[in-house]
């Protein structure tokens, strides 16, 4: 998994270690807005919250922890997961009982350091999950287009819910109109009823990749990106009909001056909504249909 800047982050030694993402001036291009970055650019997830020093951070590295685990390494180059904070003071170390939280699930944030939200970042991001509906709010008003594209970390996992990986394969994604969202670029041409051309597909005589003795090569970055912005297009579609019981019930609560086991808590509430649409997104880009 890569930073935006290019940088990898994976720690080879320990495939669950999650990228630290390091926060250095950089241009990322605008994935989100069919900017300069191209078809086989990094899928980027931004993470918000308020100080960039609790749920931003687990939830990022909770969720390249996930990504990587279920694309595997070879895959998670694909997609980017960063965070930043609506009133973050850039620089400032994570906060200590998320960094304990994070390292006793195996995951090493020393390297993290806090970022402020800003128009250019959300530019760049294809997905912005917040922690609140506030934080939401702060993203549009900050960068209006992200409207489409950004949900609390509650709502996009109650949204997403029931989807399958068929709903947002690649195919599916083709027909939504995906092609749009690869960075001003288009899937590779395919024959009539085939849809995009996928590197892993088959073999370079066309036969099959399974019937070759090796199993289908790792998702190309286009795969992920394809199904990602599908699993984006199926969860704004049901936003409006998949209602919370209470609105608040699509927020996160801050952990901030309360006891380790209150991080403890709010890590598992993130790791609980981010692991049904990642998981999903991972089985879509892969190839699996159930």
């Amino acid at each position: 998994m890569t930073a935006p800047d290019g940088n990898s982050h994976n720690d080879h030694k320990n495939p669950r270690a999650a990228m630290t993402a390091a926060h250095t001036p950089g241009t990322p291009g605008t994935p989100g807005t069919g900017g300069p970055a191209g078809p086989a650019a990094p899928w980027h997830i931004l993470i918000v919250c308020t100080g960039n020093l609790c749920r931003s951070p687990m939830a990022q590295y909770l969720a390249a922890a996930l990504l990587q685990e279920a694309l595997g390494t070879a895959a998670a180059p694909g997609v980017t997961v960063t965070s930043a904070g609506t009133s973050a003071r850039d620089g400032t170390p994570i906060h200590p009982h998320a960094a304990s939280v994070l390292a006793g699930r195996g995951l090493d944030p020393r390297a993290f350091t806090t970022r402020r939200l800003h128009a250019g970042l959300l530019d760049s991001a294809d997905l912005v999950l917040c922690a609140e509906r506030g934080h939401r709010a702060a993203a549009v008003t900050t960068a209006p287009k992200t409207v489409s594209r950004a949900f609390t970390l509650r709502e996009f996992a109650r949204v997403t819910a029931g989807l399958t990986p068929a709903d947002i394969s690649p195919d599916t994604a083709a027909c939504l109109g995906g092609a749009r969202y690869l960075g001003g670029a288009r899937a590779a041409a395919a024959p009539p009823g085939r849809g995009p051309v996928r590197s892993h597909d088959s073999a370079s005589d066309g036969t099959p990749a399974a019937a070759v003795g090796r199993g289908p090569l790792p998702p190309a970055s286009e795969t992920i990106r394809m199904c990602g912005q599908a699993l984006i297009s199926r969860a704004l579609a049901r936003r409006g009909l998949r209602r919370p019981a209470a609105p608040a019930d699509d927020d996160i609560p801050d952990p901030i001056g309360s006891p380790v086991e209150t991080f403890r808590v709010c890590a598992d509430q993130i790791g609980e909504a981010l692991a049904q649409p990642l998981e999903l997104l991972a089985r879509a880009a892969s190839g699996i249909a159930r």
